[in-house]
């Protein structure tokens, strides 16, 4: 310390009655000493404050009260709209156009969305907050229009409801976890029971009101729907026919490092030539009587009769109105360097019937399988056998082996039955099998099936066609769709929406 400063020092020890310097150090070790303890005790208390912070913040009670989205002056928290959220990413993954972008990798369900692209300007993440606010748009308006109405969740409703929580909890057992943890591994750690079971409810009763709606107000007369298959019979008719398609691309030609040569215009017309004049000799072939896929084969091309009114060329051609049986022609591809040998035999409307099947769902769950062992198609068709093989011979005998056996949630407390099951409703093995010629009331039948990825078999009982034909079901089906998603629009766009941005990084 300075002469100064312990001159100062002295004067305010002095000015304090202090006048022994023993005493007046002794006093000035105690204020630091005193300081000392204040500060540790200030940094203690610091510590105990952020431990309990982060415990809080960790549980999700902060996010589980904040706002991520307002619509028309209600807010809806984090975890309600991860609700949605995950919802959203479920049906996508679910329908046909999220196998296709997940087996194509443009979707991986390993990796952090928010890292995915979608399109240009848009993260995966994005996109699933897009739906997850649209749809929270619609329920919002739905369940106020429902209650405005006083139309609410009946006994039928709330144990359906009741169903779906038990078959959530069910499952959660299955995978080892509570029902809180469950509800977290899927819709994020901010979820809680009550939360989520609030979500479903409103979803249900918007649903029913969607329903109520639809069934008073897209009904439509058989004219109506007449007249919508003659504007859009291209859809809905069915072409007996058949195509070749001959290739006209050079054959390809790699240098001595194997990289591949692009071909020069000459090869590229030359081979195009080539394909015509193959083409042409196949057409002659057929017009003398030889069979078209034989030849096809003989020729190295392609032979196929699966004929749609978006096929490029040939579906252009087949569905001309002009068209009549026999016609036959070469069409040319300029655009995928390929000619087509096309043939027309008849044009009809898809008179398919619908069908009500019952059906026992076996899979991998059915079987008593080591740990990490994967169930194979001689160990389902086993089961399924072993089942069907206990069958005393009646429907409703079946109906019981299937609550008992079946692992489909959509029917295995109905006695695996679905009703009025319409065309391209069911994966082609399982439809095959019931439009299969001379099928009869109470055949019965193993199915099995490997194409959604997931081995499994189908313990087949037929009860019957139905009477509506599938172009009248498809064309009906398709105006409800039309006017239905138009009415939903309407709906989600009577309500605002206002995104909380610190809420919404929450969830994903």
């Amino acid at each position: 310390m300075s002469a100064s400063r312990e001159k100062k020092k002295r004067q305010e020890l002095l000015s304090s009655g202090v006048v022994d310097p023993k005493a007046a150090r002794a006093a000035e070790q105690r204020a630091a000493e005193r300081k000392s303890n204040i500060l540790y005790g200030t940094i203690a208390v610091v510590f105990v404050v952020v431990a309990i912070a982060l415990v809080v913040y960790n549980s999700g009670v902060i996010q589980r009260r904040q706002t991520a989205v307002t619509i028309d002056g209600e807010s809806y928290t984090v975890p309600e709209t991860s609700y949605y959220y995950w919802q959203s990413y479920q049906n996508f993954l679910n329908s046909e156009m999220g196998s296709i972008y997940a087996a194509l990798g443009m979707l991986n369900t390993n990796v952090s969305l928010k890292s995915q692209s979608y399109t240009e300007d848009q993260t995966w993440d994005d996109y699933f907050k897009e739906q997850a606010v649209d749809t929270m748009r619609f329920v919002h308006a739905a369940v106020a229009a429902a209650n405005q109405a006083g139309l609410t969740l009946d006994e039928e409703d709330q144990a359906s409801l009741d169903a779906s929580i038990s078959s959530m909890k069910a499952s959660a057992a299955q995978n080892g976890y509570s029902y809180k943890q469950y509800l977290n591994a899927v819709y994020g750690a901010t979820m809680t029971s009550s939360i989520y079971e609030s979500c479903a409810k409103d979803m249900l009763l918007a649903t029913k009101y969607a329903n109520q709606y639809a069934d008073e107000n897209f009904v439509y007369s058989e004219d109506e729907i007449t007249a919508y298959y003659e504007e859009n019979k291209n859809t809905y008719d069915l072409i007996d026919g058949a195509y070749v398609t001959v290739s006209g691309l050079p054959e390809a030609k790699t240098d001595a490092d194997g990289n591949a040569i692009e071909a020069t215009d000459e090869e590229k017309a030359a081979a195009l030539a080539a394909a015509k004049e193959t083409a042409d000799a196949i057409l002659a072939a057929y017009q003398e009587g030889e069979d078209l896929e034989s030849l096809a084969e003989r020729n190295g091309a392609s032979y196929s009769t699966s004929i749609s009114a978006s096929g490029a060329v040939y579906g252009e051609w087949f569905y001309d109105s002009a068209r009549r049986a026999g016609d036959a022609a070469v069409l040319e591809n300029t655009s995928g360097s390929s000619y087509y040998v096309a043939v027309f035999n008849s044009r009809q409307r898809d008179e398919a019937l619908d069908y009500s099947v019952r059906h026992i769902l076996v899979t991998a769950e059915s079987l008593n399988l080591g740990e990490g062992e994967e169930a194979t198609e001689e160990q389902l068709r086993a089961k399924a056998q072993e089942i069907l093989d206990s069958w005393d011979g009646t429907e409703d005998g079946f109906a019981s082996l299937a609550n008992q056996n079946s692992k489909d949630p959509g029917s295995n407390t109905n006695g695996g039955l679905y009703e009025n099951v319409a065309k391209n409703t069911m994966v082609a093995s399982f439809q095959d099998w019931c439009y299969e010629p001379g099928r009869q009331s109470g055949d019965t039948g193993i199915v099995y099936d490997a194409s959604t990825g997931t081995p499994r078999a189908h313990v087949m009982y037929f009860v019957g066609y139905g009477d509506t034909q599938y172009w009248h079901y498809a064309c009906e089906n398709d105006m409800i769709t039309r006017d239905a998603a138009d009415w939903q629009n309407s709906v989600r766009d009577s309500v605002t929406a206002q995104m909380d941005e610190k809420g919404m990084n929450q969830i994903g």
